[in-house]
């Protein structure tokens, strides 16, 4: 009898004990988010969940404290590659494959590589500014996430190639908290959407000239048409990368605006129409999309468009 009850706890141990070392506090759904690199292959996190440290970064071509990561990026990924995996993410957002190749070349990247253009990865992993960096421990726990490469990450990635132990963080790190932005879009009448982001014009005035001047321009035609067409309900929807909304508000009067505006605050929007391009412009009516562009700098142009559905 005294043996069975051996028996018995050694069991109940080692079930206890190999529950703990491939737990994860991520849920299920976040573990088995696809991610499929640039090679083709898709992976997950619970992939590599038991094996290895997983080592996540969103970028962007134009954020310049991305660029200056780069050689901090490649430099982990030669010292400690064959034990954490390190996933290349590129935002995708005013990005194409030809840009990312440029950046890649000139930094010598030889990481596994995606490009988010569907916007998914960016909402699993509650992405709201970049870089981006998530570190995962071997059992998928997440022990970092923040927006520098600094001496806390550097450490990190030291103890968990060497298979230590890291403080995790709360599994709620990684939860939308905030409400969906609302949009009745089955009413009846013609809507038009425009996408942009209160830095669009700004930010990118050095890296990306031409997209600055289009969110200009795409704003300020934006205001005349709202004027001209007044039918046709108008709706600002604001990037929630970087910005809050004080941002919002001081954009909002930057460019004398009279139409709606609102923050994206989840992404919802951004996400449902896949928007990977700043300026875009969406017209939906009950919830049909009639007409998309990301050409608004001619005025003239857009008079045309908009004159076929306004009626």
């Amino acid at each position: 009898m005294l043996k069975f009850y051996r028996q018995s706890l050694l069991a109940l141990f080692a079930l206890f004990t190999s529950f703990n070392v491939f737990s994860s506090n991520l849920p299920d759904e976040l573990l088995h988010q696809p991610i499929t690199l640039l090679s083709g292959k898709q992976v997950t996190l619970a992939d590599f969940q038991g094996n290895k440290p997983v080592y996540l970064k969103f970028w962007a071509t134009w954020c310049q404290p991305c660029l200056k990561e780069m050689p901090h990026f490649q430099h982990i990924q030669q010292q400690y590659g064959d034990s954490i995996e390190v996933i290349s993410i590129n935002l995708g957002l005013n990005d194409d494959a030809e840009t990312v190749a440029q950046t890649v070349k000139k930094f010598n990247l030889t990481m596994p590589m995606t490009i988010d253009k569907s916007g998914d990865l960016a909402k699993a992993f509650h992405f709201i500014g970049t870089p981006y960096h998530l570190l995962f421990d071997k059992q998928m726990n997440l022990v970092h996430l923040g927006h520098k490469a600094n001496e806390s990450l550097d450490n990190k990635i030291a103890l968990l190639s060497q298979q230590e132990n890291v403080d995790l963080l709360a599994s709620n790190k990684l939860q939308e908290n905030e409400a969906d932005l609302k949009l009745n879009l089955n009413d009846g009448k013609t809507h038009a959407l425009l996408f942009t982001a209160t830095w669009c014009d700004w930010y990118l005035k050095d890296s990306r000239p031409e997209v600055s001047q289009s969110c200009i321009t795409a704003q300020q035609n934006a205001n005349v048409l709202y004027q001209q067409y007044p039918q046709i309900a108008w709706q600002g929807v604001i990037s929630r990368l970087w910005t809050g909304e004080k941002d919002v508000s001081a954009y909002k009067k930057k460019y004398t605006i009279e139409h709606p505006i609102a923050l994206d605050k989840t992404n919802q929007l951004f996400h449902q129409y896949a928007v990977n391009d700043l300026p875009t412009l969406i017209l939906i009516k009950d919830n049909k999309v009639l007409l998309r562009t990301n050409d608004l700098k001619d005025q003239e142009q857009l008079h045309m468009q908009l004159a076929v559905y306004a009626k």
